[in-house]
């Protein structure tokens, strides 16, 4: 969490007066304190704001501070808000039973004692900062391990275009290596095949080049026979997933 950032909390009264007494022992270079006169306004404030805390009067005209914190906690993004109530009611048990029903964690009884106050709000202050803090940690985690996934995609995509890089430089060098087999006997084979042409009065002379035509096309099969014969299930590793055909064989 952005340590310079303030923090927003929301005190609620009906009397005016109640609201400035309270701002001034809250006050701090910390905080942001939001003002709200009636319940109504204080459940508009909050979907404007991420409140770490609501101090919360109890006896209030209109919407009273029981039934304010009750539509909160219905709600899912007020639900969770720390509430204090503030209160000038007995200190009776059933008094105290019923606040804590209706969703607050903690009771100020008026007349405030500033020293109380301060350190009950501090709690909830420090609780937001560490949540806070965890979920921003938790933000970046995701993020982290959504670019991890991507920068992965990408490694994987770039090893399918090297192996099919490395596949094709295989043909090539099949291909060249085939084609270098085939070039001599080929030529024998044409070469004779024009001497033939020119000596056909002469069968002394056809018979050798003849001869010579037959061990060039023996050549050529035992080539083709050599290709056929490679055994596509004898590879070699290329990286830590995928293999290639061995041509060394």
């Amino acid at each position: 969490m952005n340590d310079n950032k303030k923090i927003d909390i929301l005190i609620v009264d009906d009397i005016e007066e109640n609201l400035f007494a309270l701002e001034a022992i809250l006050e701090s270079p910390d905080l942001n304190i939001i003002k709200a006169l009636s319940g109504n306004e204080a459940l508009s404030l909050m979907f404007d704001y991420n409140f770490a805390l609501v101090l919360l009067d109890v006896q209030m005209s209109g919407m009273a501070g029981y039934e304010t914190s009750e539509i909160m906690r219905k709600n899912e993004k007020t639900r969770h808000i720390p509430i204090i109530f503030v209160t000038a009611i007995n200190k009776e048990e059933k008094n105290i039973f019923k606040g804590y029903e209706k969703g607050a964690v903690d009771y100020l009884f008026k007349p405030l004692d500033p020293i109380i106050i301060k350190s009950k709000v501090n709690i909830f202050l420090e609780l937001f900062r560490q949540r806070e803090s965890l979920r921003e940690t938790s933000e970046r985690l995701g993020k982290t391990i959504s670019d991890l996934k991507l920068a992965n995609k990408k490694i994987k995509e770039q090893q399918q275009m090297i192996i099919q890089e490395e596949k094709i430089k295989v043909l090539l060098q099949m291909a060249g290596a085939t084609a270098h087999e085939l070039n001599q006997p080929l030529m024998i084979l044409l070469g004779n095949i024009e001497l033939i042409e020119i000596s056909q009065d002469n069968p002394e002379a056809l018979t050798k080049y003849l001869s010579k035509i037959k061990e060039a096309g023996l050549r050529i099969a035992d080539c083709v026979q050599k290709i056929q014969n490679i055994r596509h299930t004898e590879t070699r590793p290329h990286d830590s997933q995928s293999v290639i055909i061995d041509l060394n064989q």
